[in-house]
């Protein structure tokens, strides 16, 4: 079942009410509604006015070995501009369920902003959606020798490509459908070549198929053929999943011509720490570091193929830190043996940190000949700023709870004491103003490997905030008041105040299920789902966070002045605040030196504190803002 939800319009009352009995109780796996990666990405680009479409009037030739062929294994999220013309399919390497090569182009009922294309399409409707359409190409005549010969029937030209329905998504109803067209110039429309009904994925790596085509009719040789895939979905949510790979348009091949020179990644590289994806840098030490890294690599091949593995680490500057070579034995195909996996036991170590840092790791596997290089190579960016995490930083479902005080939590386990300061959610987005949806901040400590006495309840409730602000849209809530906490094991969560889902973001590539946990009826579970919350606690000093909004946040909204200040600092209320608003003031080491729970006063008494920097927290329950002052006297 599809459960779907409205941004931008009235929720009609019916779905809330239909919504809420049929999953009153445990936790639901629900699908998203948007793409927060593309919703990311198409704002960059239109901040920077680089939304440019390709030139359909580009042609372009067959390459003389590898004709035209698209892995997707570039980093996306658009497809590459030099054969594709739209930008709505998404390319990924979370979506595809044990691709063929690494990354696939991903169908769906989003739009290239990685919004749905109609809100209020029924969750039983099935409509055109995405379009991946190739640029204009010469099937007229290449060159030999540089001389134009022209295609004939005789140069058995054939294009293919491997499909999968549903992946690590949403599987698409026998309604919806995965469609491949042709079209050439002197032709009236486009014409259907193949199409495959939704379906849900095969329990084994099988779900991909190939399709091989032959180009045997004489009107598709000209300059200006052209091939494009669309899909047709529910297009008022991230729907009805197909994923494609390894397209791929060539001459003097033959049906049976299904095996490629070419080994490749399979998933993305694994993070080099031994539990987490990211942690704080002062938190970090080399025995979090893991001994081995696994790849799973697949031989396209029907020969063993040989491959050299290099592995280097880059600082944030770009510069070598340290690198390693090893030699692998040989990769075994995959149409004899499956996916075949090398571990390397000879890491390069990243150094003993001495402030947030960003390191990049390389992971090249060298293999001659190779139809395709750019599958063989993975960068992963291992993250030492201020945060803990699990995930990937994509989501591909939403787990969620509609029960009336129910809690979701996830666990983790610190190094060293420090200040919690902040919890960050990706929160998959319901509705712009999301006045139903409400929750409080929890954070627990351990109760015996679940969650245990809550340490920390918020003060106010709060809500999910959809905006297209903030690290890969996750929404960063501070917390009332610092918390101090001992090195150990603490879980952060919350505890809703509605009926309605809040539905929290899912990793589905990295399973932490066991560190995740719910309660709707007094007693603590692990989710029956896999995947891994999107759910941060953010740690640091006070003057990191100098400046910084939490969520929805109007920076302009409240204004503190003067600063620097003697003994008086007054509060200036703009268009849209409260002015029913609370405070707290802290020093450069977290610690809460004044503070008002009840209404706000004219003005704040600050002729006892000491001449210094200071970080003052102000909210009204839907809003907080922090600013940082000088006292002086």
């Amino acid at each position: 079942m599809k459960i779907l939800t409205i941004k931008n319009y009235i929720l009609p009352l019916f779905f809330i009410i239909v919504s809420a009995s049929l999953f009153s109780q445990g936790l639901t796996e629900n699908d998203l509604t948007t793409n927060h990666v593309l919703v990311k990405k198409w704002n960059e680009l239109t901040e920077r006015s680089e939304l440019r479409a390709s030139s359909i009037t580009d042609t372009i030739s067959l390459d003389t070995v590898r004709g035209i062929l698209d892995d997707f294994s570039y980093t996306g999220p658009y497809p590459d501009t030099a054969l594709w013309l739209d930008k709505q399919v998404f390319i990924n390497r979370g979506y595809g369920r044990s691709p063929v090569t690494i990354g696939t182009a991903t169908f769906d009922g989003l739009d290239a902003n990685g919004y749905p294309y109609d809100f209020m399409a029924l969750p039983t409707s099935s409509s055109s959606a995405d379009s991946l359409t190739s640029k204009p190409i010469n099937l007229k005549y290449y060159l030999h020798n540089g001389n134009p010969v022209n295609y004939t029937l005789l140069d058995s030209l054939y294009f293919s490509f491997f499909y999968q329905p549903q992946g690590n998504g949403n599987a698409p109803e026998p309604a919806d459908s995965l469609v491949l067209e042709f079209t050439a110039p002197g032709l009236s429309s486009w014409k259907t070549i193949w199409e495959k009904a939704g379906t849900t994925i095969a329990a084994t790596d099988s779900s991909w198929k190939l399709v091989m085509i032959p180009i045997k009719n004489p009107a598709y040789l000209q300059k200006g053929f052209q091939f494009r895939f669309r899909n047709y979905a529910t297009i008022s949510g991230n729907l009805d999943h197909w994923n494609i790979d390894y397209v791929y348009l060539n001459k003097h091949r033959v049906k049976t011509d299904t095996l490629f020179e070419d080994v490749s990644f399979v998933y993305n590289a694994p993070s080099l720490l031994n539990t987490y994806t990211a942690m704080p840098w002062n938190h970090y030490n080399s025995t979090f570091m893991k001994s081995t890294v696994s790849n799973v690599l697949r031989n396209n091949y029907s020969q063993p193929k040989n491959v050299n593995f290099y592995y280097k680490i880059y600082d944030q500057t770009g510069t070598p830190i340290a690198s390693s070579l090893v030699t692998a034995a040989n990769v075994l195909p995959f149409s004899s043996s499956g996916y075949d996996s090398y571990t390397a036991a000879s890491l390069p170590v990243i150094p003993v940190l001495t402030d947030t840092s960003k390191y990049l790791f390389e992971t090249v596997l060298k293999s001659s000949p190779d139809l395709k290089r750019g599958n063989d190579t993975l960068r992963r960016t291992q993250d030492f700023s201020n945060f803990y995490s699990y995930d990937d930083g994509s989501a591909e479902t939403a787990f969620g709870l509609s029960t009336l005080n129910a809690q979701m939590a996830e666990k983790f386990t610190s190094t060293i004491p420090d200040t919690l300061r902040c919890i960050d959610i990706y929160f998959n987005p319901v509705l712009t103003n999301a006045n139903l949806y409400s929750f409080v901040l929890n954070v627990w400590g351990d109760g015996g490997g679940t969650p245990g006495t809550a340490i920390y309840t918020g003060d106010s409730v709060v809500n999910p905030y959809y905006t297209q602000t903030g690290r890969d849209q996750f929404i960063r809530y501070y917390l009332n008041h610092p918390l101090y906490l001992s090195a150990g094991t603490f879980y952060i969560g919350f505890t809703q105040k509605t009926t309605q889902f809040l539905n929290v973001g899912v990793d589905r590539n990295i399973n932490t299920q066991d560190k995740i946990f719910y309660n709707v009826s007094g007693g603590w579970s692990n989710p029956p789902f896999p995947g891994s919350l999107l759910m941060h606690p953010v740690f640091g000093a006070a003057h990191y966070f100098t400046g910084i909004n939490t969520a929805a946040a109007k920076s302009s909204s409240i204004t503190v002045y003067p600063n620097p200040a003697n003994d008086k600092l007054f509060i200036k209320f703009n268009s849209g605040a409260s002015e029913k608003i609370n405070y707290s003031i802290t020093d450069l080491f977290g610690r809460v030196v004044l503070e008002n729970k009840s209404n706000m006063p004219e003005y704040i008494d600050i002729s006892s504190l000491s001449e210094g920097v200071y970080f003052i927290r102000i909210t009204d329950g839907t809003q907080a803002v922090s600013n940082k002052f000088i006292k002086v006297n």
